[in-house]
């Protein structure tokens, strides 16, 4: 059983019906993988601003609560800090890189770039 951190890329395809996205997903839910998804990305899914609209919000908070929220605390932002200062990725990359680090997962993500060179953790592309 794989420990996946889902980048928010991932679930902005999927809430816009792209195909390949829904067939992650789709796979994801039938195999028991342990799933989690960092504040970060909730903050940034629900900052869209197709989420004025009541159904398109909670469609997007429905699909979040899929997977296992995790909060920022002080460990992960001390770490994100790090990440921050020493690789020079953007705030919200950083918080993500460290809550993959806590939570042991893979960060799963079409944007690789942005974590590639953050060699405490472990990068993959869905598809």
């Amino acid at each position: 059983m794989r420990r996946l951190l889902i980048d928010t890329d991932i679930f902005i395809d999927f809430l816009r019906g792209n195909a390949n996205a829904v067939k992650f997903f789709g796979e994801l839910w039938s195999c028991g993988d342990i799933t989690f998804s960092s504040v970060i990305t909730e903050a940034e899914l629900l900052s869209g601003k197709s989420c004025e609209r009541l159904e398109v919000r909670q469609k997007t908070e429905t699909l979040i609560n899929t997977t296992n929220k995790v909060n920022v605390g002080s460990d992960i932002a001390k770490k994100a800090g790090e990440y921050r200062r020493k690789y020079r990725v953007n705030l919200q990359d950083a918080l993500i890189a460290a809550t993959a680090s806590k939570t042991k997962a893979i960060v799963i993500t079409r944007n690789s770039k942005h974590y590639e060179q953050i060699k405490e953790i472990c990068i993959k592309s869905p598809y």
